[in-house]
């Protein structure tokens, strides 16, 4: 059973959305952000059977929260203020690390995670990704300047 304090993937997009590096990715391939995040919203709220007014005020994760825990300062575990990854959500964030671990760069960033959300086969994020025509020409496009942007980083 769904819990109002689970973690999925949309709620993982919808904070790399707030990240200048994933809205500078998506702007990188005529993608509007913001737009983007006005149709996760309207996928989430079609695809719930009930909203009640806790769900909607959880909204899962921030940016911060999410960076700190893929990338821990002094080895901690993550902290996730309560909330607990669904297994989803936990297999995107494995595959960003992965992400990052083969462009050999040293810290993970929501360039990183919005490549690993681009593969993953949440039904939310599919059809947000989809309304927008991101597909694999524009998923390798996205790689190359994540790579790019990491490559000056370090």
């Amino acid at each position: 059973m769904a819990d109002r304090y689970d973690v999925h993937p949309h709620h993982v997009l919808r904070a790399v959305l707030e990240d200048r590096v994933a809205a500078d990715a998506l702007v990188a391939i005529d993608i509007d952000p913001a737009q983007v995040q006005v149709t996760l919203a309207h996928h989430w709220l079609d695809a719930a059977d009930t909203i009640e007014i806790e769900e909607i005020e959880t909204v899962g994760v921030d940016v911060t929260m999410l960076l700190a825990a893929l990338n821990p300062a002094d080895g901690t575990p993550p902290q996730w203020g309560g909330r607990h990854l669904t297994p989803a959500a936990r297999d995107v964030l494995v595959r960003s690390l992965g992400v990052c671990g083969a462009m050999r760069q040293r810290r993970t960033t929501s360039g990183h995670v919005l490549l690993a959300l681009l593969a993953c086969k949440d039904p939310i994020v599919v059809r947000t990704f989809a309304t927008h025509g991101v597909g694999a020409p524009e998923s390798r496009r996205i790689r190359g300047l994540v790579e790019q942007w990491g490559r000056r980083a370090t």
